[in-house]
């Protein structure tokens, strides 16, 4: 099934050059993708990697991609399945103004920080962010991030799922008798990383994305 997704590269206060993948894939999909293809085909140059996704509108993307017989031009070698097509530009606008057109998702490069910020369209034709990740995944749980659109506060985002803002603080006395014990955790994921004066620091790093319940886990269940 086709979904229509942008792709591209973030500039001032929100505007964006991009590019359209038809058949793009929801987030837990195309983030790690596009990772390896960061890695394995541009060698961790994200500039290299933005120039090659604005040189063409594309069919999909992958990593080794296969000629096909029915494609009118040859896959583009670590990178995917570029569309032919005379009147394909690049698509310029802001994030601000209305999705336009059957559009599902749009990925931004922010280059100077090579963080990929995800963008859901919602039912009112707007973009809303849903979540972020850096290119080369960072050891620390949580991590803070500038604000997309070059302005507003800082944002927080979670390592494991991308979840942006979605974090939840508890700090009581702590047990020990002296100090504070604290948990912060992810509201969509459910990493945590805890925190008391005696042992440190202690990270919990939930699967992502959820495993579906197997068919004996499911039978088990419901014994």
């Amino acid at each position: 099934m086709s979904t229509p997704t942008l792709i591209g590269v973030a500039a001032f206060r929100g505007s964006y050059t991009a590019r359209l993948i038809q058949f793009g894939e929801s987030p837990e999909v195309l983030v790690p993708l596009l990772r390896r293809i960061w890695t394995d085909t541009f060698s961790r140059n994200a500039n290299a990697m933005a120039a090659a996704l604005l040189a063409h509108d594309w069919w999909s993307l992958a990593v080794n991609p296969k000629p096909r017989r029915w494609d009118r031009q040859p896959p583009v070698p670590g990178l995917g399945y570029p569309v032919v097509a005379q009147d394909a530009t690049v698509r310029r606008g802001a994030l601000r103004e209305d999705v336009g057109g059957a559009l599902e998702w749009l990925y931004l490069l922010h280059l100077d920080q090579r963080r990929l910020v995800v963008y859901e369209a919602t039912i009112h034709g707007r973009w809303l962010r849903h979540s972020a990740h850096h290119l080369d995944p960072v050891e620390d749980l949580f991590v803070t991030a500038p604000a997309d659109d070059g302005g507003g506060p800082e944002m927080t985002v979670c390592t494991v799922c991308g979840a942006v803002d979605e974090i939840d603080h508890v700090e009581v006395p702590s047990m020990a008798g002296y100090g504070y014990d604290t948990v912060t955790s992810c509201a969509r994921c459910g990493s945590s990383v805890a925190s008391d004066p005696m042992f440190g620091d202690h990270v919990t790093r939930k699967p992502w994305p959820p495993q579906n319940p197997t068919a004996g886990d499911t039978a088990g269940e419901t014994r």
